[in-house]
């Protein structure tokens, strides 16, 4: 029983003590962690299965798996990271509302993780890009759409790495965002999916509205964790990771069975099947072909026909003058 013991006590979670929390005072824990590693698994799942579905489909069928594969990727590295206990630097935290026994300083320092922000500057404009798909989203509104969600991303990482109150300013910033994109969406789009018929509206009002209301829960964390400095770290990351799973897990997965379901030439997207081999394509030698015969029809069409005969007697004429002239000679 003892060996068995020091078996699973070795084979446990020892990310914090391979890379230990140097430096701050509100960190993550060995249970913070095993939250960390239980939220990669579900990612690297969900990963998994859509490309093992993708690998069976055409590759003109694919697009809806892309966008699901996409930022299950991109969270599981970016929860593996958290989980080992990496991407992260200490911050003095600007209000000491949570304080432990072993601070020196109050406020103390506050572990920031900003490999998460990383991941969301990958991950988050997929489930943007899936509702622009739903209504054939012309590129330069999905382009100015995805812009903007980085702008968000990037003013929520500056906003946590700064120690003044300046941070708030940047939190304004994401914020407003946020709502330029939601209104973007929910009008531009909105309208364009309306045109497809009213099961696929329904689809993006239910869609798209889930993404919203979580989307509109992320300043709410971010107020209590590394903007408030209420929440200790583990609190902090489960709040995050549920929010995580469900905005950039469960609902870009869920979207490849819905959006397969309308199927692509409804939604207005339509690839052709090119050929992989050498061999030329069935098309490209009809189209050969087709174009020889139009080069034989305008060779004898009417026209050309009646081109020639008015040259022949324009040389019979010429034949004639010659033998006069010489006639006159003589």
């Amino acid at each position: 029983m003892p060996e068995y013991q020091d078996f699973l006590i070795k084979a446990g979670n020892e990310a914090i003590k391979l890379n230990p929390p140097t430096g701050a005072d509100f960190h993550l824990t060995a249970r913070g962690s095993d939250w960390l590693w239980a939220a990669f698994c579900i990612f690297t799942f969900f990963a998994m299965v859509l490309i093992v579905l993708m690998f069976r489909k055409p590759v003109n069928e694919r697009l809806f798996y892309y966008t699901g594969i996409a930022p299950t990727l991109f969270m599981a590295i970016t929860y593996f990271t958290m989980a080992s206990n990496l991407g992260w630097t200490p911050i003095r935290a600007k209000y000491n509302h949570v304080r432990t026994s072993t601070q020196k300083e109050h406020p103390g320092y506050r572990q920031i993780f900003y490999s998460r922000e990383v991941g969301w500057f990958l991950a988050f404009p997929w489930p943007i890009i899936q509702a622009s798909l739903l209504g054939g989203t012309p590129l330069w509104q999905m382009a100015f759409n995805i812009g903007l969600t980085e702008f968000y991303v990037v003013c929520f990482l500056i906003a946590g790495l700064v120690h003044s109150t300046y941070k708030w300013g940047y939190y304004t910033f994401g914020i407003a965002a946020i709502i330029v994109v939601t209104i973007s969406v929910f009008t531009t789009t909105k309208n364009l999916v309306a045109k497809k018929g009213k099961d696929m509206l329904l689809t993006f009002n239910i869609f798209f509205g889930i993404q919203v209301f979580l989307w509109l829960i992320y300043p709410v964390a971010f107020g209590i964790s590394e903007g408030g400095n209420v929440l200790q770290t583990d609190s902090e990351m489960i709040f995050y990771g549920i929010l995580d799973v469900l905005m950039l897990g469960v609902i870009p997965v869920l979207f490849v069975p819905i959006a397969s379901n309308f199927g692509m030439d409804r939604m207005g997207y339509t690839f052709k099947d090119e050929e992989s081999h050498g061999a030329p394509h069935p098309a490209a030698l009809s189209k050969d072909h087709s174009e020889s015969s139009l080069d034989s029809e305008k060779s004898s069409s009417p026209l050309e026909k009646a081109k020639s005969k008015l040259k022949k007697p324009k040389k019979e004429k010429k034949a004639k003058k010659v033998k006069k002239a010489k006639k006159s000679k003589k």
